[in-house]
């Protein structure tokens, strides 16, 4: 197909530049090297490359699974401490995020801020800045505690951050945000990052509205957050937001990965390509179950069919033997190597407006959005939800509580691969419910979570990551461990 956008093809050009001489920022295993002197042009895209990376990759994977969209195979063994709910800091897995955002990513940003600041180049300056904040969001969210205020700083002599606690990681990341809105970004130093992954095709002036719009956009995620430890500062600051009303009106997604290893969409990279097996995810009978009930037409996308039809496993079962139940019957969960990743889905965000509408404006608007958001959640992996969001998807138009598990429940079942976003959202809101019976029981609730038959904690569901081993090998100041079972700080 013919390029008819000169700036389009330069963007391309530029990419194609850009893998010859930076060591292949596709590559999600590999890191860049570092440097002391960088170009933030070509700095920024492999920053957004290890973001992606490694919030998809096992991120995504345990997100997934502790979100109930996905369930361990019986017959394989690759997740069992995740199901088991039984993860420590041994597990090196989580080591490899958690060192790749800190050691690459972070650092990467943290350069780019600097020369751009140097450069007066504000509009390198904020997206650095947004992705700099999204990634310390994901991590404080998981973890609630970050080397935040003294990290980043080796060059000082800190080579020992101390960890903040979450509710200070959140408070510094709003400020630099408003601080980065609040730069001139239509001076003559700003400049068009053509080789930027998500807004760099479209020229300088809808680069830096999109941007905008992005760190908005972060900004209510995490009020959203706070609603049920700081509703007043919530409500404030929400309200200001959406009178302003300027938030992503478009997918913000890296959508450049291909069949190809270690260039692949992240989450198929990490759990079929570097497993060299596609059967280890099954539906979890809790998802599989709601899509069952309400003859959801994402059925057949999400998951591939048993061989005796759709057949979800009980969350947790994987002390079954194959002898059993044999694995042919389960569904397998279908990843593609070409996916995007996204920063913020275009439906996440229209969900993420009918919830702040609902608590803090206007209610008309909460169902607007939140009728937009199922439609389009429904359109980005290729399926018409039209005939039955005038069904079994109607929004309620009722009291708070089930406006509220409409918007929340819907967001759910849109968050497949994306599942550490409602993982965060079930422990804030407790949606969807807990069942007080298994899911093969008759009065069981198609679609309320389930604890792990494998489990471990005593019927507690997780709320954190455990620290990992790295963390603690190269950082004293690492905090004792937390038991996983104990929610992060806005979810007390």
């Amino acid at each position: 197909m013919k390029m008819k956008n000169k700036g389009i093809y330069l963007f391309q050009l530029l990419m194609i530049l850009f893998f010859v001489s930076c060591s292949d920022a596709l590559d999600i295993n590999d890191s860049p090297n570092s440097p002391s002197s960088v170009d933030g042009d070509l700095v920024l895209p492999s920053a957004q490359m290890h973001i992606a990376g490694s919030v998809n990759g096992y991120f995504g994977v345990v997100g997934g699974i502790w979100s109930q969209h996905w369930t361990q195979s019986h017959v394989a063994s690759q997740y069992r401490d995740e199901d088991r709910y039984s993860l420590t800091g041994a597990d090196g897995d989580y080591g490899i995020p958690w060192r790749e955002l800190y050691s690459d990513a972070l650092v990467d940003l943290n350069r780019v801020i600097e020369g751009a600041r140097a450069d007066e180049n504000n509009n390198l300056l904020l997206m650095s800045v947004c992705l700099k904040a999204y990634t310390y969001q994901i991590l404080v969210d998981l973890y609630d505690q970050l080397p935040y205020s003294e990290a980043l700083s080796a060059e000082t002599g800190v080579t020992q951050p101390k960890f903040d606690d979450g509710k200070t990681v959140y408070e510094g990341l709003i400020s630099e945000l408003d601080a980065a809105l609040a730069l001139d970004l239509s001076s003559a130093s700003n400049t068009w990052i053509q080789t930027d992954f998500v807004f760099g095709a479209g020229g300088l002036a809808s680069q830096r509205r999109a941007w905008t719009q992005f760190a908005n956009t972060l900004k209510l995620k995490m009020w959203l957050r706070q609603t049920k430890v700081n509703d007043a500062g919530a409500s404030s600051a929400i309200s200001a937001l959406l009178a302003e009303d300027n938030f992503l009106d478009q997918d913000a997604k890296i959508d450049v990965f291909s069949d190809i290893t270690d260039q692949s969409y992240p989450l198929y990279e990490t759990n079929v390509r570097q497993l060299n097996v596609a059967t280890n995810l099954r539906a979890s009978r809790t998802f599989l179950s709601w899509l069952q009930e309400f003859d959801d037409p994402r059925l057949d996308i999400y998951f591939t069919a048993g061989s005796g039809g759709h057949f979800g496993l009980r969350q947790g079962d994987i002390d079954i033997p194959g002898s059993q139940l044999d694995g042919g019957l389960v569904d397998v969960a279908n990843f593609s190597p070409t996916t995007p990743f996204y920063f913020f889905a275009k439906d996440e965000v229209e969900f993420m407006l009918a919830e702040a509408h609902l608590r803090y404006g206007d209610p008309a608007q909460a169902k607007a959005f939140y009728e937009m958001a199922v439609l389009d959640a429904c359109s980005r992996v290729g399926a018409d939800c039209s005939g039955i969001l005038e069904a079994a998807y109607a929004y309620p138009d009722g009291d708070f509580n089930a406006n509220l598990k409409a918007i929340i429940t819907q967001k759910w079942a849109a968050s497949v691969e994306m599942g550490y976003e409602s993982f965060f959202d079930h422990n804030r809101t407790g949606i969807p419910a807990i069942s007080p019976v298994s899911s093969d029981d008759g009065n069981y609730v198609p679609g309320e979570f389930t604890y792990s038959i494998a489990g471990v904690t005593g019927g507690a569901f997780p709320k954190r990551l455990i620290f990992p081993a790295y963390s603690r090998r190269t950082n004293q100041n690492t905090p004792a461990e937390v038991p996983l079972t104990v929610p992060v700080w806005w979810a007390n």
